[in-house]
C-alpha cells in the first residue's frame, strides 16, 4: 500500500458517511482501518478504547483470517464477527485496502449492523476512492516558511539571541536547516 496523507477534508469526507452509519446502526464505534493497520478515522461514543491498538490488531487478525480461508479453500473472508458478553465487533472489507471495524452492544444486533453497512457501502467506497486516488499534483502542501502560519508571522532567526538568551514572546522563528547549528547556550 502506498503512503498517503490524510487532510482535514479527507477525514470530513469519510466522517460524513461514518456519522450517519454510527447513528442509524446504533454503534459504539465505527473505524476505518487500512490494511497496514493505520486508523483513517473513527466515529462513535466509545472513547475508552485504544483505537491505534485496535486498528493494528484488526489488520493482524484479518491477515491471519486470510490464511484460515486459504486452508479451507477460500481466497479470503470478506467479514468477521466476534461476539462477546456485552460488546461485539464486526469487521468487513470495504475495498482491497480498507477494513471497517464496527463495535456495538446489545442495543442493536448483527443483522441490523449488516443491513446498514450494505446501505452505506457505496457512499463509503466512493469516499475512499477520492481519498486514495489523490495524485501528487492534486496535493497542495504550502511549505513556504515565509508565509503566515496559524496567524503568526515567521521571521528569520537573529544572528545572536537577545540578552538572557530568550526569544521575545509571541515571535515564531525558523532556522535554515542547511546552516550549521549554533552551539547550545549554557
Amino acid at each position: 500500500m502506498k503512503d498517503m496523507i490524510l487532510f482535514p477534508e479527507d477525514i470530513e469526507r469519510l466522517d460524513s458517511v461514518l456519522v450517519p452509519l454510527t447513528q442509524k446502526a446504533n454503534l459504539l464505534l465505527a473505524a476505518l482501518i487500512n490494511k497496514d493497520g493505520r486508523i483513517l478515522t473513527s466515529q462513535g461514543p466509545l472513547v475508552t478504547v485504544d483505537i491505534v491498538s485496535l486498528a493494528a490488531l484488526v489488520a493482524g487478525s484479518s491477515a491471519s483470517t486470510i490464511a484460515i480461508a486459504q486452508l479451507i479453500g477460500e481466497t479470503e473472508f470478506c467479514a468477521m464477527y466476534q461476539q462477546g458478553k456485552s460488546r461485539h465487533i464486526y469487521i468487513t472489507s470495504v475495498d482491497n485496502d480498507t477494513f471497517l471495524g464496527l463495535v456495538f452492544d446489545d442495543r442493536t444486533n448483527i443483522d441490523r449492523v449488516k443491513v446498514f453497512v450494505r446501505q452505506f457501502e457505496r457512499q463509503l467506497t466512493e469516499a475512499l476512492v477520492q481519498v486514495y486516488n489523490k495524485t501528487e499534483d492534486m496535493v497542495d502542501l504550502d511549505l513556504d516558511m515565509n508565509s503566515v502560519l496559524f496567524g503568526a508571522h515567521l521571521t528569520a532567526a537573529p544572528a545572536a539571541p537577545p540578552a538572557g538568551g530568550q526569544q521575545p514572546a509571541g515571535e515564531v522563528v525558523y532556522m535554515d536547516m542547511n546552516q550549521k547549528m549554533p552551539p547550545p547556550i549554557k
